[in-house]
């Protein structure tokens, strides 16, 4: 055999053998990809989980101290979210044994046609929800598609919807707390003066629902003061990416993107959502269950 075929062979050896060191590496590589997508497409965006907060405000009436609330947000019904796991997120919030239940919009998503039988779906299960008291609901901007079949589904289901009004909650005694609640702001039903009563000069506990958290603005802008704002929209941002921050931007948030703030007498408390939107994916972010345990010392 020729010295030059000798080298010849070598060589294709030397390749062979740089291809099999390789290999498993690129395998390894691909696994890893793969089972990050079946991760943030399937498993975290099923990981429910319930976040517990409490909020101390000495002008809390007595009466409501350790009262509950409970508040769910954005949906987007028929991406990650079906039949299954919505009746998962109602079984999550009646072990809680909540006062009060609040929805803070977007039970619908405008990228899905949803059918007759998923509307029952959603009425079917959404009745289930139990409070001892009342079932509070607002329009998320993604409710407008159907509007009148998002206020059968809850009333149905024993929500009350604030379309910019209010209502007043008594529990043991004769001084109550009231919920406002005002439509979507994206979608210019927004009437916070609409929202406020002619008895707005007495100092009851407020809490304000509300879909995007940039009413925020609004209200500091026209100096109201609610004890509590509660709301939803940004989903987290779907993503968290370390370094860099979230990875879908909406409309409407501005930059309340975090679960809690407190500025000008007015503490929000934001929702990261149990659905998604534009992507069906999650990471870094569970949907998640806000439940509020009210104290007044």
């Amino acid at each position: 055999m020729s010295k030059q075929i000798i080298e010849e062979k070598n060589q294709e050896q030397k390749i062979e053998n740089k291809k099999s060191f390789w290999k498993p590496f690129l395998l390894l590589f691909f696994f890893l990809i793969i089972s990050f997508y079946i991760y943030i497409r399937f498993i975290e965006p099923k990981f429910f989980q319930v976040h517990e907060y409490s909020i101390i405000d000495s002008s809390l009436p007595e009466t409501f101290n350790g009262f509950k609330i409970v508040h769910f947000s954005d949906i987007h019904y028929g991406l990650t979210i079906d039949k299954k796991e919505l009746s998962t997120i109602v079984d999550k919030i009646n072990e809680i044994h909540p006062d009060v239940v609040v929805f803070t919009g977007d039970l619908f998503d405008d990228s899905i046609h949803i059918k007759d039988e998923s509307y029952e779906d959603m009425q079917n299960i959404l009745v289930n929800i139990q409070a001892k008291f009342k079932k509070y609901a607002v329009l998320g901007d993604k409710d407008y598609i159907d509007k009148d079949k998002f206020l059968e589904i809850m009333h149905t289901a024993g929500f009350q919807v604030l379309e910019n009004t209010h209502d007043f909650l008594y529990y043991h005694g004769e001084i109550p707390i009231e919920f406002i609640g005002t439509s979507s702001l994206l979608e210019k039903e927004n009437n916070v003066e609409q929202a406020l009563t002619t008895e707005n000069d007495i100092e009851y506990f407020k809490i304000w629902l509300n879909h995007e958290p940039l009413l925020f603005d609004t209200l500091i802008e026209k100096d109201i003061h609610p004890n509590l704002l509660l709301t939803g929209h940004t989903l987290g941002g779907l993503v968290s990416i370390p370094f860099y921050g979230y990875l879908v931007k909406q409309e409407g948030i501005g930059n309340y993107y975090n679960t809690f703030y407190h500025k000008k007498r007015i503490t929000m408390y934001n929702s990261n959502g149990l659905g998604t939107y534009q992507y069906p994916i999650r990471f870094l972010n569970a949907p998640s269950i806000n439940f509020y345990r009210l104290y007044n010392h």
